[in-house]
């Protein structure tokens, strides 16, 4: 094998483990979906005013399968963050006219009634618009440094479809008794972050092929860097009940001119404590390259057999997830139930 065919294959290995975790978050519904979800929360509060930054500090977070913390949060335009309504919409629009293409950006944000920094409603309405999957954006990480928080009484985030790369992705999340608290990212960059909420539903609902553009969209941009050619990806989901679920994803590639399948396989049991359960995991190759690399991968799958995690973790010990149900006909449904 010459030198450049060394380095794809090395490249490949790195990236593939990356997809795996990334298309199984998506066929779960448990991180709801990586690259489509990709800032979203609502979070809530039963006081709401500006507070010390210091005494907000988050506390350590058990280790879960999945971290909430990069999917709940809101970028804010550069800036100085928000001291009043009509800052809060500016900052809040500009951040999602820049990461989505919108169709009436008047449309999106809406906010009602009470007196900054607590409201009675606040509405992000991006229906119909359009992700930019291709632009390469840095991932937020908030500081930790709340220095101000925001009370809303009711909170909605609608995406009835968003669309990314042909995909149609139906998002509607709900919350009431809300506090975001507003902060910088560890780049400085100013965000809202869940710090709580007293009630809050999320439902999305996708067909498979569907998530497998997604995924592959999500795959492409990973391994452009390694000069790895993802040529198409499938996704396949069942669920026994509502809280056991079988997904199933094969990639196509190609290193170099030479093609390489691989096809994972993972069960999935959530407990009435949302702990999750991984089982049945294999995979497995095909095609001139697939069974070399999947010998690779194997040993590192296996320490993950058997293995029992809480499914989700929060950016604050008051937020817990309550309930997850999953049912899959032509679409997959997820309805997840969460609050303090």
């Amino acid at each position: 094998m010459g030198v450049g065919m060394s380095h794809q294959l090395q490249s490949i290995l790195k990236t593939l483990p990356q997809f795996r975790m990334r298309a199984a978050a998506l066929c779960w519904g448990v991180r709801i979906a990586v690259s489509v979800l990709v800032c979203w929360v609502a979070g809530g509060s039963r006081d709401s005013g500006i507070v010390d930054a210091a005494s907000t500090r988050h506390p350590p977070i058990p280790k879960a399968w999945f971290d909430a913390r990069g999917v709940c949060v809101f970028p804010l335009s550069a800036g100085a963050l928000p001291q009043s309504r009509d800052e809060l919409n500016k900052s809040l629009l500009g951040a999602w006219s820049s990461a989505l293409a919108l169709p009436d950006p008047a449309k999106v944000i809406s906010i009602e009634g009470g007196r900054y920094p607590a409201v009675e409603s606040l509405r992000i309405d991006v229906s119909d618009g359009t992700m930019h999957t291709r632009k390469k954006e840095e991932k937020l990480r908030p500081d930790g440094k709340p220095q101000s928080r925001l009370g809303v009484g009711r909170f909605e985030f609608v995406g009835e479809p968003l669309l990314c790369d042909k995909a149609r992705l139906n998002v509607n999340l709900s919350a009431e008794k809300v506090r975001l608290d507003l902060e910088h990212d560890r780049s400085g960059r100013p965000i809202l972050l869940l710090a709580d909420a007293q009630i809050g539903k999320l439902t999305f609902e996708a067909t498979p092929d569907d998530l497998a553009r997604v995924v592959l969209a999500t795959a492409k941009e990973m391994a452009a860097p390694y000069g790895v050619d993802i040529v198409s990806t499938s996704v396949q989901i069942e669920a026994q009940t509502p809280r056991s679920v079988t997904a199933k994803l094969h990639i196509s590639t190609r290193v170099g001119f030479i093609p390489a399948g691989m096809a994972f396989k993972a069960h999935v049991d959530i407990d009435d404590s949302m702990n999750a359960r991984l089982t049945g995991l294999t995979v497995d190759g095909d095609e001139a390259l697939g069974p070399l690399i999947v010998g690779l991968l194997r040993p590192g799958l296996s320490k993950y057999e058997g293995k029992t995690r809480p499914l989700i973790s929060f950016p604050s010990r008051e937020m817990h997830l309550h309930d997850l149900q999953i049912r899959v006909d032509d679409s997959v449904h997820l309805t997840a139930d969460f609050g303090n």
